[in-house]
């Protein structure tokens, strides 16, 4: 079904400036834009205004779709005072065109160019109704007409999401405002690289994703984004808020950090372009040579076996020694020709300095496990005792140490063991077991609990 003005609609949002009616640029400096990490952004930018009087009413557009109107704020400079300030979401669609030319004439054209003209009394998903000059209601089926067309001027919606501000009691000429809003469709993740070199060292890179879903593009923006997650109400409206492999070459990384409130805060280092519907990569950590110390776990009854993970301190000493945004970690390995092959990702939580990761790399092949339970039995009205074996079979070529995880709950007594261990919450206990290269080593222990 098209749809046909009879005469050319308005650009409401951005071309209408009249007398009455003042409309509002974008400074030349470009927008401040603070990205959060989840679907959320505060945006400030200064406009010039072109005002005309004592009682301005101005349109601003170029807002996101995905804005949030309850956070806005219109700050005018010299004196004036906001006295009112509207946001207008109603933007055309064909759909949205008919609702708004109910009671209004138009001319509907059908299969095999048959016109009905009258007035448009009803609109829904599948039907027309239209009343002619003689009192007559037509019922139209949507799915068999090829033409609709609709009065022009006065149907009152926009093409873009538009803020109406009246301000009172400013100087006549130019007057800057300053805008801020909070708004979704903005995110950035961190992607994180580490390239092992040997056993014990690697090279640890990062980057930042930041994708653009707004509705808006933002121009020479002056870009900060914040490692975090803000605490936010949960909005009373019903309406829902819209919402690679490689060395680096430079030495000095895109972004800069610095510590904010309680979060830490990484600014670009020049103006950005934040195309909507586009995502773009920044440098944020420059590549740089880190120790690390290789760990493998065996959760009892774990399927997958034996994993295998890297512990990095995240220390100075030891290579990094930065606050690590949380996000993926991908991690490569040279093969025997040299040439890099994917090894694995995890994702890591946001990481302040002087802590220590465990990533996990997955599973380790040259290792395997076989748990069995080997008793389980009542030995009075409010005790039982089970025992549990653990084989562990090493196929490295070095020795290696296999940290294993029992579920051992906090009331329950080990009576017996064959190695040691420690308690690592209330429901698990942790035995370190040394196996050498090519041989095999057993974990045994025994149980007791109380009721």
């Amino acid at each position: 079904m098209g749809l046909r003005a009879s005469r050319p609609i308005p650009l409401l949002a951005v071309a209408a400036c009249g007398a009455a009616l003042a409309c509002a640029r974008a400074d030349a400096a470009g927008p401040a834009v603070t990205v959060y990490s989840q679907n959320l952004a505060f945006v400030r930018e200064v406009r010039t205004l072109t005002l005309g009087g004592s009682l301005d009413t101005l349109r601003l557009g170029d807002v996101p779709e995905a804005i949030d109107p309850t956070s806005i704020t219109l700050a005018p400079a010299g004196g004036g005072r906001l006295v009112r300030l509207a946001y207008r979401f109603d933007l055309a669609s064909g759909d949205r065109l008919l609702e708004a030319a109910r009671g209004r004439r138009v001319e509907v054209v059908g299969r095999g160019d048959r016109a009905t003209a009258g007035t448009l009394l009803a609109v829904d998903g599948a039907w027309l109704v239209v009343q002619g000059a003689d009192g007559a209601l037509h019922t139209l089926s949507r799915s068999a007409v090829e033409d609709v067309r609709l009065p022009g001027p006065g149907l009152g919606t926009s093409l873009r999401p538009t803020l109406e501000a009246v301000i009172e009691g400013a100087r006549r000429g130019k007057v800057e405002v300053e805008l801020s809003y909070l708004t979704g469709g903005l995110s950035w993740s961190a992607e994180h690289t580490l390239v092992r070199r040997g056993e014990r060292a690697g090279v640890w890179s990062a980057a930042v994703t930041v994708e653009n879903t707004s509705g808006r593009d933002f121009a020479e923006a002056t870009l900060k984004l914040v490692a975090g997650s803000p605490s936010r109400a949960v909005p009373s409206s019903p309406r829902p808020m819209m919402m690679m492999i490689g060395e680096a070459k430079s030495s000095a990384p895109d972004l800069g950090e610095e510590a904010f409130s309680e979060y830490h805060l990484y600014t670009l280092r020049r103006p950005a372009l934040l195309r909507d519907r586009e995502s773009q990569r920044l440098s944020m950590i420059e590549p740089r040579e880190i120790r690390l110390t290789p760990r493998y776990l065996y959760r009892g009854g774990d399927p997958r076996g034996v994993m295998s993970q890297l512990v990095v301190k995240n220390t100075s000493a030891d290579g990094l020694g930065v606050p690590l945004p949380g996000g993926r970690v991908r991690i490569y390995e040279p093969d025997a020709g040299g040439t890099l092959q994917f090894t694995g990702e995890t994702a890591i939580q946001h990481t302040p300095e002087n802590e220590t990761l465990t990533i996990d790399v997955g599973a380790a092949f040259d290792l395997a496990a076989e748990r069995r339970q080997v008793s389980s039995r009542r030995i009075s009205d409010r005790e039982r005792e089970w025992s549990a074996e653990i084989r562990l079979r090493n196929r490295k070529p070095g020795a290696v140490t296999v940290v294993v995880e029992e579920n051992v709950p906090s009331d329950a007594e080990i009576v017996s063991r064959s190695h040691p261990f420690t308690r690592k919450d209330a429901q698990t206990v942790q035995f370190e077991v040394a196996v050498p290269a090519g041989a095999e080593a057993t974990l045994s222990y025994t149980a007791r609990t109380r009721s």
